[in-house]
């Protein structure tokens, strides 16, 4: 018994880490979005690919989650596993293949927000339904920004992967909390 409490101990701590690294990155982003050194001008190929591994891990490690949450999950990282490493390996920053490419992907981001959101019937409300407005403001925004462009610039497209890897650092946070919740209830 004592080692599936240590176990529960760790895996909290881990996603307090993660996710304070995830909220950290964002706001830091946020707070220099004008900043255009090498590492920023990389940025949007590795958040894609960040997103990625934490959806997959998010989709595995959700044993309380539904089987479809699970599958959207890991289906969302593996297409933001391989978009990162596509936009990193073959397309420069300043084309418009890569514009696309991202877009696509935080499109497809945004209705995994929605479809998660519903399908969590599981958490509360107050998890679910910012996820779903927060899916569908960028899906909506992003869809009608691209066709008036047709190519959206990048720093644009880094304010969309940070609130992206926001909601995500904030969703492994909320889902640490809510653990030592139950966990000090049922004690």
């Amino acid at each position: 018994m004592t080692m599936d409490v240590q176990k529960a101990k760790r895996v909290r701590i881990i996603k307090f880490i993660i996710g304070g690294i995830l909220v950290g990155f964002a706001t830091y982003r946020f707070v220099n979005i004008t900043n255009v050194s090498p590492i920023w001008s990389t940025y949007p190929g590795l958040a894609v690919l960040i997103i990625g591994i934490v959806n997959i891990l998010q989709g595995i490690l959700s044993k309380n989650d539904s089987k479809m949450t699970r599958t959207i999950e890991t289906g969302i990282g593996i297409i933001g596993i391989v978009v990162g490493i596509f936009v990193k390996a073959f397309i420069s920053d300043t084309s418009s293949s890569f514009s696309w490419l991202i877009s696509l992907f935080l499109i497809i981001q945004s209705v995994g927000f929605i479809a998660t959101g519903i399908t969590q019937s599981n958490k509360s409300k107050a998890v679910r339904i910012p996820k779903i407005i927060i899916g569908a403001g960028i899906m909506t925004s992003l869809i009608g920004t691209f066709f008036e462009l047709h190519n959206l610039p990048i720093t644009e497209i880094t304010i969309l992967l940070s609130i992206n890897i926001l909601i995500i650092g904030i969703g492994i946070i909320t889902s640490a909390i809510k653990h030592k919740i139950v966990q000090n209830s049922s004690s």
